[in-house]
């Protein structure tokens, strides 16, 4: 499975950082509340966590509600989207973070491609951190100097094997992990099938493909569909929620066992 190098540094170097930051403001997505945790929370455990469940334009806003009302029962949590003003995300640090000698120091942690630094950038009102639809932008921790308020953005962090099928497509759904480095057949089917349930489409996975792929013109030599730029693509229009609002965690209960 995909697990380039530099995230196992990064998990090194965020241990080493947290004596120096109060809080951590932990990004899921708010399609996958729950495989958006796919990463060591327990090295946060002697900090305030904040959690923001974000891009919540492209999830159901029913489930968006559900799930903020059962994270609530043990962190402050808010949903936000980059249609958002930014004061929600300055208020809600400001109402929640804690400050030490004038000062609050925030590690805004989260899987890849969450949005943690456009979140960053959204708030400092500057193109300070390196944004893009592909996982794995951010490569080393760097200190974000709002005055008052300093955040540490941090790559994206998951678990360096996955053996859950549901969150490895679920992450694949949502692009924290990229489709071009799933090897496994049944995880690009099982992404599928969570979509397809989703959207009630009854095509097989190939036929969809198939189709998606004439409708885009991804044709090779002799009018054939190009199958797996027409794969790579869907997955890619999946993530940016080209197919509409849809959540793929719905097991809200699930929250207080992961």
């Amino acid at each position: 499975m995909w697990y380039p190098g530099h995230i196992s540094k990064a998990k090194r170097k965020i241990k080493e950082y947290l004596k120096a930051v109060d809080t951590i403001m932990i990004i899921l997505d708010a399609r996958a509340p729950l495989a958006t945790t796919a990463f060591e929370e327990n090295i946060f455990s002697n900090k305030d966590v904040l959690f923001v469940l974000n891009k919540a334009d492209l999830s159901d806003e029913t489930y968006n509600n559900l799930w903020v009302k059962e994270i609530s029962k043990t962190n402050p949590v808010i949903t936000f989207s980059k249609k958002e003003s930014v004061e929600k995300i300055k208020k809600f640090i400001k109402t929640y973070s804690k400050e030490k000698l004038k000062e609050t120091r925030i590690l805004i942690a989260g899987v890849p491609n969450v949005g943690k630094s456009s979140i960053i950038n959204k708030v400092s009102g500057r193109k300070l951190a390196k944004t893009g639809m592909a996982p794995g932008i951010t490569r080393g921790l760097q200190w974000i100097n709002l005055g008052k308020v300093k955040l540490l953005d941090t790559p994206g962090i998951l678990y360096s094997k996955l053996f859950n099928k549901d969150v490895t497509a679920k992450l694949l759904l949502i692009g924290s992990i990229p489709v071009e480095s799933v090897d496994k057949y049944d995880i690009i089917t099982r992404a599928y099938e969570i979509f397809s349930n989703e959207l009630n489409i009854k095509e097989t996975f190939e036929e969809f493909i198939e189709n998606f792929g004439k409708k885009r013109g991804y044709l090779a030599k002799g009018g054939l569909v190009d199958f797996e730029r027409a794969k790579n693509n869907f997955f890619k229009a999946v993530a940016e929620g080209k197919f509409g609002r849809m959540t793929f965690d719905k097991e809200v209960q699930l929250w207080m066992q992961r």
